[in-house]
C-alpha cells in the first residue's frame, strides 16, 4: 500500500483528542488543533497543524474529525479554510488573536485586560449560537451586529487593526473594492468608534455606521404589549379595556391616542388555562413620531365589572376559578371598578433611541407594572379625582398588590412593514391590531379606511319624577335612513368581536355623568352616507325588577354626513336631548330624522312633542369624533373638484367653476390634500387631457398640479409621500394622452423663463423635475402599449424640451439664478425615467450641453453636485456615455484643481497671511480665527475630489464594460495635477487624505499599458531616427515628483497607523508603481544619465521597504499570513526592483558610492539589507561587494596616496589609474551601521551573513582578497559590539555600570580603527551616562579623551572632531579651552583637585606665554589657590577608595563580561559587603563564587552567571617625590589609592596534611598580582584585567610575609604616633597589646615549633638563609615594640597606667627571651629620632599642664631599668632626661667624625634639656634625621653613600636651625601655647591653661591654621586617617580608658579603623631589614650642668635658677 493523496472535502480537520505521538514522524496535537491533510493512507493521516504549518508528519484519523472545508488552489500553496459562516471565521480567527494579546496584558498588568477577557466570554457565546443554526433571520443579524461592535470596539480600545465590513456586516474584501471605497468605509468606520461610547450597548451596524445613517427610520412606531400577569381581584366578570393616551391625567388633560384592547377577566383569572394569558398580546401602530413628541404618553385603561348595581364580598381566601364564566346577561350593567395607570413617557423615548429593527427576544424582555387604582361604588372613571382621592396606587390594605404585568416594546414601523418583516415571528402572529385615532401618517394607493370614533364625553340630566339623580345608561346603535339597525358596525376595541350596540358605564346618581368612553364605527362608503347614530338614554334601578320595566326617558341622535355632502368634523358636539313620550313613541319611528340632532349657535330650542319626543331643554348630551376616511373628505373645496372632476362637468363649457375650483385647491390644508392625493392628480390629469382649446386653462391646471406635487414632495413635511407617487405612477397612473399636454406646456415655461410672472411656477416645476418626467415617460409607456406608434414625433418633442432647458442655462439674469440652480439639482433624478424611452447619448450630450452653457461664475457647486450625480447615474454605466460626459468632467476637475493649486501655492499663502494680519489690526481682532472664512473654494476642492474619486469607483467595477480609455484620459489629464496638488497640501488638511485615496485608485486601475502612454506622452518622440534622443526633461520632472509624493505617503503616513488595510492596499500600488519608474528609468532616463532621478528613485525604493508598516516580523501569525496570501512579501520585490536597477548602471555605479550627500547609496543599501528576511537579504547584501568593486576600481585621485600592491589585477589599463582602495566606502559603512544598529535595525544573523556573503565573494576576487576581508573582519566585529550596546542600553534591567562597560567596549573599537566621528559620538554619551550617576570624576577623565585630540591652535576644526557641547566652536584651541574648564568643572566636584591642577597648569602656560591673557590667568590662580588649600584642609573629607575583583564567570552575561576579570573603584565608604550587594542586585540570577579557586571550564561555558568578588589592595608604582620628609599625608594619601592599575591579592590553602596543633606548619599562600587596562580612576569605574601574575609562598615563606608585615605595620603607626600626637591612643593600644601579650602572641610561638627547630632544618637544607631572616624579622620586632610602648608611654593617662604597665611587664618578659635565643635587634633610625624628641620634649609644669591624649609633662615620660622594675615618676624624669642628653652627645660626636659640627644653637639643646629637666617643664626635640642605613645583614652603606648622606645631613641641619623653629604641636584655640621661641634662647613663662581642653573650633583663618610638624622621613607614611580626623579626638579625662573615648562624635569606621589596612601600605619591606641602629643609653644619671646664659633667657624665671 502506498499514500494516496486526500480528497478536497476531507482535507480538513480538527483534533478531537490529544495526541502526543509515538515516533519520530508523528506530529503532537492538543484538542481543538486544526490540520491540514495532505494523504492517508490506511488508518493514517499525513499532513501538518495549521498552528505550525512548517512540521508536517503523520496522526492516527481516529483523533481528527474532518470538518466541511474550502480549498483554495489559486495561490501558490494550496489553502483550506472551514466552511463556515463568515462571521464564525472572523470570530475564531479573532478569538486566537486576542488570546495571545490577553497574556501579554495580564503580564503587564494593563486594566483593558479585564475588558479584553470579558469580550471573549461573550463572543464566544454568540459564535455557539450562530452555529447552532436555531436563530431566525433577523436574530442572526442582530447577533452579527453585536459581534462586530464588540470587535471593533475592543480593537479601537486596544489600539488594534480597524476592520471596515460592508453593509451586511461582512468583512471588506479590498480585491474587489476600490481604493477610494475602501477609504471612505474606514474614514466612517473609526467615526462611528469615537462617536458612539464603548459603555454604551450596541448601536451599530457590522459596518459600523448607525444604523439611522444606513436606513432611513419609519415615520410610524409600533407598540407591543404583552400581558405576563393579571392581580386584580373582582367580585363579577368584568373586562379591562387598555390603550394609549397623551397628555397629563393628573391634570385632567389626557386624550386617548389610540384604540383600547379588551381584555376579559374574572375573579377566576387565567391559573388554569395559562395559555389565555400568553395569548394577551396587542399591537398599538401608527404611531406617529410627532404625537408621541407633544407630551407625555400614558399607559391607562379602565376596569368594568358587569353585573348589578351593587358588587358582591369578595373573599380574599378565595383563589383564581377553574374557567372563566359565561358572558354578562344582556340586562346587566356595566360598572365602574378601577383604573390602571402608568406613565411610559421614558420607556417610549428609551426605546425609541435604541431605534430596534425587530422584537427581540425573551431573554432581552423587562417586565413593567401598571398600577390598579380602585374605585368606589358611588365614584366615576373620572381619572383626576380619582388619582387625588388614591394615596398609594395600587395597593390596598385589604387586597393587597394589584395591576397588571406587561411586556413593553416599541418597533419602528407601521402593521404593514413589522409584518412583512417578521413574517418568522410566531409571537406576532393573529395578534389584535389596535389603530391610532386618526390616518396613517401615509396613506398608500389601495389603503381604504372609513372609520369614525365616537367619544362620550359627558351629560347632563333632570331628575324628572325622581327622587333623586338618574343612574343614566347610554346605549349606541347604528341606524340607516329607515331607522334599521345596522348590525355588527360599532366596535368597542380590539380583541373584542364587533357589538350591535354598545352601552356605556352606569355611575350611581350622578347628574352629570364624565364617561370619557370611545367606540370605533366601521360603516361601508356605501351605507356610510344613509346612516346615523342613535343615542338611547336609560335609568338603571338598584332593584332588578324594577330595572327590568325601565323604558329609555331620552333620546338623541347625531347623522354621519352633512348637507354639503363632506362628513363631520373632527371636533365636540352638542347633540338636543330629546324626552321620550314612552306611550307615544315607538322602537321603530325614524321621524326624529327631521328633527334637528344638534344645538347651533343661535338657534333657541322651542319645546313641542312629535310623534312622542319633545327637545329638553334642562338636558344636555356632549360627544367628540375622529373621522378617519380615505374617500369621504371633510373639505368641501376638495371635495367640488373632486365631484367636479368625477361628473365630467370640467369638460365642458362650465370652465368658470373649473378656475374656481384649481383656485379652491390651494385653500385645502396640506393634509387633507395628501389623503386624496391619488382622486387629486387623476382629476387634474384628466382635465388637462380632456381639454384641447384653452392654452390658459392648461397652464391653471399645469400650475395646480404642480402644486400638488411639490407638496407631496415637501422633504420638511410630507416627504413620506414620494413612496405613494411613486406607487401611484406605477400601479395607478392611467392618463395615456398626458405626456404631450406635459411636455408642450413645461416648455412653454422653460422658453418663457425670463418673465417674472412665470418664475414661481417654474421654480416649482424645476423641484418637481423628476415627477413631471415620470408622468411624461409613464404615459408614453402607457400609450405605447395601446399604440404602439409616435416614437419620433415624441422623441422629437422630448429632445426640443431638454434642449430649451439646455438653453436655459445661457440665462444670466440674476432671478433666473434659482430656477437654474433647481434645474440642475434635480435633472439628474429625470435620467432614469428618460433613458428608459429616449437615446442615452442623447441625453449624455444634454446634460454635457447644460453644464458648459452654464456660466463658470455661477454656482459652480451645484454645477459640480450634478457632475456627482451623473456620475452615480445609469448613463455613466454606459461606456458610449462615458466617452461624451467623462471629457466634460475632466475638464471642469482641472480648472478647479488649477484654482485650488493657486491657493495653496506659497507665495499665495504669503499673501493671505500678511492681509489677514492688516484684517486683524484694523477691526481689533487678536485671533484669525474671529475673521469670516471664506469656504466655497474649499468645499468645492472637497466636493471636486469627491466626483474624481466617485469616477475611479465606478470605473473600478466589473459591471461598466471596458474601462481602458477612461483611465488613460483621467491619467493622462489629471494625474499631473493630482501629484503636484497632494505635494502642495498640508499634512494636516482633512482634505489630503481624500485626494490620496483618489490618487491611490486612480494609479491602481492603471496599468502597463497605461504607464507607457503616459511616459510617451512626457517623452517627445524625434522627428527622425536620426535626430537626436528625445528629450527626457518632462519625463523626469514628472517622475522626480511622482517619487516625492510617493516617498510623502511612506513618511508622513496620511492614513492612521490602525487603517492596515488602506496602508497595505496603499502600499501594494506603490511597489507597482515602484516597477513601472525602474523600467521607465533604465530605458529612457540613461542617457542623458539623470543621476538625481536614480537617487531619488533608491531613496523612495528604500524609505518604501524599509517603513514599520511592511515589517512582518512585528504582526500576529494570522496577519502575517493574510497579508502574505494576498500582497507577498512586497519588501522582497522592491528590494530585487532595486539590485535590478542597480546592476544596470553599469559605470556610473561610482557616483553612488563616491557621492555625497543623498547621492551615496551605501547607507540606504545598509538600512535595506538589514531587513528581517533571509531571501531578502541574500539578494541585496552582495550589493555591497559590487560597491567595494566600483570605488578599488574607480580612477584614482591625483591626491590620493599611492595604491595598494596586489598580486592580480582585473584591468588592462596600468595600475597606477586605479584607486585599488575603497576607504570612502569603509567610512560611510562604518559610520551608517553605528546609525541603523542603534536604530534598530540589524542582528546577529545579518552579521553571520554579511560575514559569510561577502566574505566568500572577497575570497574569490585574488585582487581585493586582503582588504576586503579586512573590511568583512571590521564590518563583523563591530557590528558584534554595536548589538551588544544596543541590547544593553534597550534593556531596563541593566546597571549604569554595565551600560557604561559596553560603551568603553565600543570607544576601544573605535579608537582601533582610528573613527574619530564616531569615537567621539560615543564619548559624549558615556559623559553624559557619567553625570547621570553624578560620577564627576569619570566623566571628566572621558571629556578628556576628546579634549586629548585637539591641539592649542586656531585651527578650523573638522566635523569629527566638533563637540555636541558646542557646536557653534570651530577651532581647536577654543574648543580646547572650553573642555578643559568643563573638565576642570568635573574634577572639582569630584574632589579630584590634583588632577584640575595638572589642566589648570597647561592653561596657565598658554594664559600667560602663548595668549597673554592675564585676566583669565589672574582667575585661573585664584582658583588654583583654592585647590591647593582644598586639597591640604582637613576639613575636606576624601574617602580613600577601595578597590575589588569581580570576576564574570559562564555565558549568561553579555559577551564583553563573560568569563573575564574587572577590578572595580568603589564609592566613597562602600565595603565589600555593600559593594557584592550592588553587584549582585545587577545581575539578581548570578551565584556568588564563595572560593577564589579558579572555575572550571564547565562553569565558564555555562549557561548561568557565576560572580567572583573579592577586595584588592594597591600596589602603586613608588614615586621618590613622595619620599621626601616634607611631603603631608594628605597628599601621599591620595597617590596611594589613585592612578594605580596594579592590584594585589593572597588566596591561602593548605599543602598536604593539616596539623591541627599549628596550622602554620601548612599554610601556604597564592599572592596574585593583577594588571588593568588602565589606571584607575578613569573613564569608568572599573577596567578589566589584562594581566595576571599569581605567586605561590611556602609555608616559610608565609611566615617570612607575615612577620615582615607584623613588623612594618607596627613601624608605621609608631611613626605616626610619633608624629601626630592628635591621635586616639586606642588603635596604638590595641595594636601593642595585641604583640606582647602572651595569650595573643602566638604567631611567634607557632614559627618557632613549625620552622626553628633543628628537625626541620635538618629537613630543609636549602631554608636555611630563609629561616635566618626569619629570626633577623623577630629580633627586629622588639626594638619596634620598645619604641611603640615608649610613644604609649608618652601620652598614656592615669585610667590607662594599669594596662600599660602590664603591657611592659609582658614587654620585658618578652625581650628577655627574644634577646637570648635571637639577638638584639636594631631599631629603625627615624624612630630613634622621634624618641629622642619625645624625651627632650618641653611641657608645661605639671600644675599648669592638662593632661589629655596629644599632650604631657616630662614627668610622664617611661623609663625601665635592666631589671624590668619601674622606678620612681622623680628616676623616670630624671632618667629620660639624662638618656636624652647623653643621645644627643652620641650624636654631636658620631656627626664630628662624619665632619659636621653642631652649632651653638644645635648645641644648646644639651643645657636646654638640663634646665628643663630641673624646672620640670616638657620640651620639644630637634628635627629627626639619621646617619647611617643598616641593611638586613647588619651592614652599613659604602664610604660614598655615606658621603652623599653627610652631605644631606648639613644641609638638614642648615634648613633645620634651631632659630627658625617652630612649635610642633597642634594647639587648640582655647588652649594657649607659648610663642613659637627658638629653642636656646626661649624663656619660659609660666602659662594658665585651663584644666580641661576646649572642643576646637573650625580653622577658617590663617591664625587658626594647625601647624604640621615637619619629618624627615623615607618611606610612604601608612593608609592612616587624614589629620582632620585626628583633630576632632579630644583629650582623655583622667577616668578615662583606652577603651572609652569621652570625645566629639566619633570619626567614619574606614577613617577610625585602619589596622587591618596597615599591612597593605607602601613601605619598604621588612626582609631586607629595616634601617636601624642600636639604641645605648647609659643608665647613669647624666652630670648637672646649669643652663648657658642668653640674652633671650629670663634670668628672674625661678624655673632656671
Amino acid at each position: 500500500m502506498s499514500w494516496t493523496p486526500a480528497r478536497d472535502r476531507e482535507k480538513y480537520g480538527v483534533a478531537i483528542y490529544n495526541y502526543g505521538g509515538s515516533t519520530d514522524s508523528c506530529i503532537k496535537l492538543n484538542v481543538g488543533d486544526t490540520v491540514h491533510i495532505l494523504e492517508e493512507l490506511g488508518d493514517w493521516y499525513f499532513g501538518y497543524s495549521l498552528h505550525n504549518k512548517d512540521l508536517r508528519g503523520i496522526f492516527p484519523k481516529s483523533f481528527i474529525q474532518v470538518r466541511e472545508c474550502i480549498v483554495d488552489k489559486s495561490g501558490p500553496v494550496e489553502v483550506v479554510t472551514a466552511r463556515l459562516p463568515p462571521i464564525v471565521q472572523e470570530v475564531t480567527a479573532v478569538l486566537r488573536e486576542w488570546n495571545i494579546l490577553l497574556r501579554k496584558l495580564y503580564v503587564e498588568g494593563n486594566k483593558d485586560c479585564i475588558l479584553l477577557l470579558n469580550t471573549m466570554k461573550e463572543l464566544i457565546l454568540h459564535r455557539c449560537k450562530v452555529l447552532s443554526g436555531q436563530l431566525p433571520t433577523d436574530e442572526l443579524r442582530k447577533l452579527k451586529h453585536r459581534i462586530t461592535h464588540a470587535i471593533d470596539r475592543v480593537n479601537a480600545c486596544l489600539g488594534l487593526d480597524l476592520v471596515v465590513r460592508d453593509d451586511n456586516g461582512n468583512i471588506l474584501n479590498p480585491d474587489i473594492t476600490s481604493a477610494v471605497k475602501l477609504f471612505r468605509h474606514h474614514d466612517e468606520a473609526a467615526a462611528a468608534i469615537r462617536k458612539v461610547p464603548s459603555s454604551l450597548p450596541s448601536r451599530l451596524d457590522g459596518g459600523g455606521h448607525e444604523q439611522s445613517a444606513k436606513k432611513k427610520t419609519h415615520l410610524s412606531w409600533t407598540a407591543f404589549i404583552s400581558i405576563t400577569n393579571i392581580i386584580i381581584k373582582v367580585p363579577e366578570p368584568s373586562e379591562i379595556s387598555l390603550g394609549m393616551y397623551v397628555g397629563d391625567p393628573r391634570e385632567g388633560k389626557e386624550r386617548p391616542l389610540t384604540e383600547t384592547f379588551i381584555i376579559p377577566w374574572t375573579d377566576d383569572g387565567y391559573s388554569h388555562q395559562p395559555e389565555l394569558l400568553q395569548k394577551l398580546k396587542c399591537l398599538f401602530t401608527d404611531l406617529s413620531s410627532v404625537v408621541l413628541d407633544e407630551g407625555a404618553v400614558w399607559l391607562m385603561g379602565s376596569v368594568v365589572r358587569q353585573g348589578s348595581m351593587t358588587s358582591k364580598e369578595v373573599d380574599p381566601r378565595r383563589t383564581s376559578g377553574i374557567t372563566p364564566r359565561r358572558n354578562t346577561p344582556i340586562d346587566s350593567m356595566r360598572r365602574p371598578f378601577g383604573l390602571i395607570l402608568l406613565d411610559i413617557t421614558s420607556l417610549v423615548e428609551k426605546q425609541r433611541n435604541l431605534n430596534h429593527l425587530h422584537s427581540p427576544s425573551h431573554s432581552q424582555r423587562e417586565d413593567y407594572f401598571a398600577s390598579f387604582y380602585p374605585c368606589g361604588e358611588k365614584e366615576t372613571l373620572d381619572v383626576k379625582k380619582l388619582l387625588s382621592s388614591r394615596g398609594d396606587p395600587g395597593r390596598d390594605g385589604k387586597t393587597g398588590l394589584q395591576g397588571i404585568w406587561f411586556n413593553f416594546h416599541l418597533i419602528n414601523g407601521d402593521i404593514k412593514k413589522i409584518q412583512e418583516d417578521s413574517t418568522h415571528l410566531v409571537e406576532l402572529r393573529d395578534v389584535p391590531v389596535a389603530y391610532r385615532l386618526g390616518l396613517s401618517d401615509v396613506v398608500m394607493p389601495g389603503d381604504v379606511r372609513n372609520d369614525l370614533y365616537v367619544t362620550l364625553v359627558s351629560g347632563e340630566f333632570s331628575r324628572g319624577n325622581k327622587a333623586s339623580d338618574r343612574n343614566v345608561e347610554v346605549t349606541v346603535r347604528i341606524c340607516d335612513d329607515k331607522g334599521r339597525l345596522i348590525p355588527g358596525v360599532i366596535h368597542q376595541g380590539c380583541g373584542k368581536d364587533p357589538l350591535d350596540e354598545y352601552r356605556s358605564v352606569t355611575y350611581h346618581h350622578d347628574a352629570k355623568p364624565k364617561w370619557a368612553e370611545t367606540f370605533k364605527i366601521a360603516l361601508p362608503i356605501e351605507e356610510f352616507r344613509r346612516a346615523h347614530v342613535k343615542f338611547l338614554f336609560k335609568h338603571r334601578s338598584t332593584n332588578d325588577l324594577k330595572d327590568k320595566n325601565e323604558k329609555p326617558f331620552a333620546l338623541s341622535y347625531m347623522k354621519l354626513m352633512q348637507q354639503n355632502g363632506t362628513t363631520l368634523k373632527n371636533t365636540e358636539h352638542e347633540l338636543i336631548v330629546y324626552k321620550i313620550d314612552n306611550k307615544k313613541w315607538s322602537e321603530g319611528d325614524f321621524s326624529y330624522l327631521n328633527l334637528l340632532w344638534k344645538r347651533e349657535a343661535g338657534y333657541e330650542i322651542v319645546k313641542s312633542w312629535n310623534s312622542g319626543l319633545s327637545p329638553s331643554t334642562k338636558d344636555a348630551f356632549t360627544i367628540s369624533t375622529i373621522f378617519c376616511s380615505t374617500k369621504l373628505t371633510q373639505n368641501e373645496e376638495l371635495l367640488r373638484l373632486l365631484e367636479l372632476g368625477w361628473s365630467g362637468c370640467c369638460f365642458g363649457n362650465e370652465g368658470g367653476d373649473l378656475d374656481e375650483c384649481l383656485r379652491g385647491l390651494r385653500r385645502v390644508p396640506p393634509d387633507e390634500l395628501m389623503v386624496f392625493l391619488q382622486d387629486t392628480l387623476d382629476v387634474l390629469l384628466e382635465i388637462l387631457m380632456n381639454n384641447s382649446e384653452n392654452d390658459d386653462m392648461d397652464n391653471r391646471t399645469f400650475e395646480a398640479l404642480i402644486y400638488v406635487i411639490t407638496i407631496a414632495t415637501d422633504k420638511n413635511k410630507h416627504e413620506a409621500f414620494q413612496p405613494v407617487l411613486d406607487s401611484y405612477i406605477h400601479r395607478n397612473f392611467h392618463a395615456t394622452l398626458a405626456y404631450n399636454k406635459l411636455i408642450h406646456v413645461l416648455k412653454f415655461y422653460v422658453e418663457n423663463g425670463k418673465e417674472p410672472n412665470r418664475q414661481d411656477t417654474l421654480k416649482k416645476a424645476m423641484k418637481c423635475l423628476q415627477y413631471v418626467f415620470k408622468f411624461i415617460i409613464r404615459s408614453r409607456q402607457l400609450f405605447v402599449e395601446l399604440y404602439g406608434k409616435g416614437q419620433e414625433e415624441f422623441e422629437k418633442s422630448l429632445q426640443q424640451l431638454l434642449d430649451a432647458i439646455a438653453d436655459m442655462m445661457k440665462l444670466t439674469e440674476d432671478h433666473t439664478l434659482t430656477v437654474q440652480a433647481h434645474c440642475l439639482k434635480y435633472i439628474t433624478t429625470t435620467i432614469p425615467d428618460i433613458v428608459t424611452t429616449f437615446d442615452p447619448v442623447t441625453m449624455s450630450n444634454v446634460l454635457v450641453k447644460m453644464v458648459t452653457n452654464l456660466n463658470a461664475r455661477r454656482i459652480p457647486k451645484q454645477r459640480l453636485m450634478t457632475v456627482n450625480e451623473v456620475v452615480h447615474s445609469e448613463l455613466f454605466q454606459r461606456p458610449e456615455c462615458r466617452r461624451v460626459l467623462l471629457p466634460t468632467f475632466i475638464n471642469q476637475i482641472r480648472q478647479l484643481l488649477a484654482a485650488g493649486e493657486e491657493m495653496t501655492d506659497e507665495e499665495v499663502v504669503k499673501r493671505k497671511k500678511k492681509t489677514t494680519n492688516k484684517l486683524m489690526k484694523m477691526l481689533a481682532i487678536e485671533t484669525s480665527e474671529q475673521l469670516p472664512v471664506d469656504r466655497s473654494i474649499t468645499e468645492e476642492l472637497d466636493l471636486c475630489v469627491k466626483i474624481l474619486g466617485d469616477i475611479l469607483d465606478v470605473l473600478f467595477s466589473s459591471e461598466v464594460g471596458p474601462t481602458y480609455e477612461d483611465i488613460t484620459q483621467l491619467s493622462s489629464a489629471l494625474l499631473e495635477d493630482i501629484i503636484a496638488f497632494v505635494s502642495k497640501l498640508n499634512s494636516e488638511d482633512p482634505l489630503l487624505s481624500k485626494l490620496v485615496s483618489v490618487l491611490v485608485s486612480l494609479l491602481r486601475q492603471m496599468n502597463e499599458r497605461h504607464f507607457q502612454t503616459l511616459f510617451n506622452q512626457l517623452t517627445p518622440q524625434p522627428a527622425s531616427p536620426t535626430a537626436s534622443p528625445p528629450n527626457t526633461a518632462q519625463l523626469c520632472c514628472f517622475l522626480l515628483s511622482l517619487m516625492d509624493v510617493l516617498e510623502s505617503l511612506v513618511k508622513e503616513k496620511i492614513f492612521p497607523k490602525d487603517w492596515a488595510e488602506m496602508i497595505l492596499l496603499e502600499n501594494s500600488v506603490i511597489v507597482k508603481v515602484l516597477q513601472q519608474i525602474s523600467r521607465v528609468i533604465s530605458e529612457r532616463v540613461r542617457e542623458p544619465f539623470k543621476e538625481e532621478v536614480w537617487g531619488r528613485f533608491f531613496h523612495t525604493a528604500i524609505n518604501f521597504i524599509t517603513q514599520p508598516s511592511l515589517q512582518l516580523e512585528g504582526f500576529t501569525p494570522s496577519k502575517r499570513n493574510k497579508v502574505l496570501s494576498r500582497y507577498k512579501d512586497m519588501r522582497k520585490e522592491t528590494a530585487l526592483e532595486i539590485k535590478s536597477l542597480w546592476f544596470s548602471l553599469g559605470s556610473q555605479k561610482i557616483k553612488f558610492v563616491k557621492g555625497g550627500g543623498d547621492l551615496c547609496m551605501v547607507g540606504p543599501f545598509l538600512k535595506m539589507t538589514m531587513l528581517p528576511g533571509v531571501e531578502l537579504r541574500k539578494a541585496t547584501i552582495p550589493i555591497f561587494f559590487d560597491m567595494m568593486q566600483c570605488e578599488f576600481y574607480s580612477p584614482r585621485d591625483s591626491s590620493s596616496s599611492s595604491h595598494s600592491s596586489s598580486s592580480n589585477t582585473q584591468s588592462d589599463q596600468p595600475r597606477t589609474k586605479h584607486k585599488f582602495k575603497f576607504n570612502e566606502f569603509e567610512s560611510e559603512m562604518l559610520e551608517k551601521l553605528d546609525e541603523l544598529v542603534e536604530s534598530g535595525h540589524g542582528d546577529g544573523h545579518y552579521r553571520e551573513m554579511f560575514q559569510e556573503l561577502v566574505g566568500a565573494l572577497c575570497c574569490e576576487h585574488n585582487t581585493m582578497k586582503e582588504p576586503g576581508l579586512k573590511l568583512v573582519r571590521t564590518v563583523t566585529r563591530l557590528l558584534e559590539r554595536l548589538l551588544q550596546y544596543r541590547t544593553i542600553m534597550n534593556t531596563p534591567d541593566n546597571s549604569a555600570e554595565t551600560r557604561m562597560s559596553c560603551i568603553v567596549n565600543l570607544l576601544d573599537f573605535y579608537a582601533e580603527i582610528k573613527r574619530k566621528e564616531l569615537y567621539l559620538r560615543y564619548v559624549y554619551k558615556l559623559s553624559n551616562l557619567h553625570l547621570d550617576c553624578d560620577n564627576y570624576t569619570e566623566s571628566g577623565y572621558t571629556l578628556k579623551l576628546h579634549a586629548d585630540l585637539l591641539h592649542w591652535t586656531n585651527d578650523s576644526l573638522s566635523t569629527a572632531l566638533r563637540s555636541p557641547l558646542y557646536p557653534k566652536v570651530n577651532q581647536h584651541g577654543v574648543l580646547k579651552e572650553m573642555l578643559y574648564g568643563q573638565i576642570i568643572d568635573h574634577f572639582d566636584k569630584g574632589k579630584m583637585w590634583e588632577d584640575a591642577l595638572v589642566l589648570c597648569r597647561e592653561l596657565v602656560e598658554q594664559y600667560e606665554v602663548v595668549m597673554m591673557d592675564y585676566n583669565k590667568l589672574a582667575d585661573l590662580l585664584a582658583r588654583m589657590s583654592n585647590f591647593y588649600r582644598s586639597i591640604m584642609n582637613p576639613q575636606n573629607l576624601r574617602p580613600e577608595p577601595e578597590y575589588f575583583r569581580v570576576a564574570y564567570f559562564g555565558r549568561g552575561f553579555p559577551a564583553f563580561l563573560q568569563n573575564k576579570v574587572f577590578v572595580y573603584r568603589g564609592n566613597g565608604f562602600e565595603r565589600l559587603a555593600d559593594f557584592t550587594s550592588r553587584i549582585l542586585d545587577q545581575f539578581p540570577n548570578a551565584e556568588r563564587m564563595t572560593k577564589l579557586t579558579p572555575p572550571s571550564d564547565d562553569v565558564k561555558d555555562s549557561p548561568q552567571q557565576f560572580v567572583q568578588i573579592s577586595k584588592v589592595d594597591c600596589a602603586p608604582e613608588e614615586d621618590t617625590r613622595f619620599l621626601a620628609p616634607s611631603v603631608n599625608e594628605q597628599i601621599q594619601k591620595y597617590y596611594r589609592a589613585h592612578h594605580v592599575k596594579v592590584f594585589t591579592y593572597s588566596r591561602p590553602f593548605h599543602r598536604g596534611h593539616r596539623d591541627p596543633n599549628n596550622e602554620f606548619a601548612t599554610l601556604c599562600i597564592e599572592k596574585t598580582t593583577l594588571q588593568t587596562s588602565y589606571p584607575l580612576p578613569g573613564i569608568l569605574r572599573c577596567f578589566p584585567v589584562v594581566h595576571t601574575k599569581s605567586v605561590e609562598l611556602s609555608p616559610l615563606e608565609n611566615a617570612i610575609e607575615s612577620m615582615t608585615t607584623a613588623n612594618n605595620d607596627l613601624y608605621e603607626i609608631a611613626k605616626r604616633y610619633a608624629r601626630d600626637l592628635t591621635l586616639p591612643l586606642h588603635q596604638l593600644t590595641r595594636k601593642v597589646s595585641g604583640m606582647v601579650d602572651a595569650a595573643v602572641m602566638g604567631g611567634v610561638v607557632n614559627y618557632e615549633k613549625a620552622f626553628l627547630t633543628s628537625e626541620y632544618e635538618c629537613c630543609h637544607p636549602e631554608d636555611a638563609d630563609k629561616l635566618g631572616n626569619l629570626r633577623q624579622l623577630i629580633a627586629n620586632q622588639v626594638p619596634l615594640l620598645e619604641a611603640a610602648l615608649f610613644i604609649h608611654g608618652r601620652r598614656v593617662t592615669e585610667a590607662e597606667m594599669g594596662l600599660h604597665n602590664h603591657m611592659v611587664t609582658s614587654f620585658n618578659k618578652m625581650q628577655a627571651q627574644m634577646q637570648d635565643k635571637y639577638g638584639i635587634g636594631e631599631m629603625p633610625e627615624d624612630l630613634r629620632v622621634e624618641k629622642l624628641r619625645l624625651q627632650s620634649q618641653i611641657s608645661l609644669p605639671e600644675e599648669h599642664s592638662t593632661r589629655g591624649s596629644y599632650h604631657y609633662s616630662s614627668n610622664d615620660s617611661l623609663f625601665v631599668d635592666e631589671g624590668g622594675r619601674e622606678e620612681g615618676r622623680h628616676d623616670r624624669s630624671r632618667h629620660s632626661l639624662s638618656r636624652g642628653f647623653l643621645a644627643l652627645t652620641s650624636l654631636s660626636t658620631e656627626l664630628a667624625q662624619l665632619g659636621i659640627t653642631l652649632s651653638g644653637s644645635q648645641h644648646s639643646l644639651s643645657r636646654l634639656s638640663a634646665a628643663t629637666s630641673k624646672a620640670g617643664c616638657g620640651g620639644t626635640l630637634p628635627r629627626q634625621f639619621k646617619t647611617s642605613t643598616v641593611y638586613g645583614n647588619g651592614t652599613t652603606s659604602s664610604s660614598k653613600s655615606a658621603k652623599k648622606e653627610s652631605r644631606a645631613l648639613k644641609n638638614l641641619l642648615r634648613r633645620e636651625s634651631f632659630s627658625s623653629r617652630e612649635s610642633s604641636t597642634q594647639w587648640f584655640r582655647g588652649c594657649e601655647s607659648m610663642p613659637p621661641q627658638p629653642i636656646a634662647e626661649v624663656v619660659i613663662e609660666q602659662v594658665t591653661a585651663p584644666r580641661t581642653p576646649q572642643r576646637p573650633k573650625r580653622l577658617d583663618s590663617v591664625d587658626m591654621l594647625p601647624v604640621r610638624p615637619r619629618s624627615c622621613t623615607f618611606t610612604s607614611p601608612p593608609t592612616t586617617p587624614s589629620p582632620s580626623l585626628g583633630s576632632r579626638e579630644t583629650a582623655s579625662t583622667p577616668t578615662g580608658s583606652v577603651y572609652e573615648e569621652d570625645a566629639p562624635p566619633p570619626l567614619p569606621v574606614k577613617a577610625r579603623d585602619q589596622d587591618n589596612d596597615l599591612r597593605h601600605s607602601s613601605t619598604i619591606p621588612m626582609s631586607k631589614g629595616i634601617p636601624s641602629f642600636p639604641l645605648d643609653l647609659p643608665t647613669d644619671e647624666p652630670p648637672k650642668k646649669p643652663p648657658r646664659p642668653d640674652k633671650n633667657h629670663n634670668h628672674q624665671d625661678p624655673t632656671l635658677l
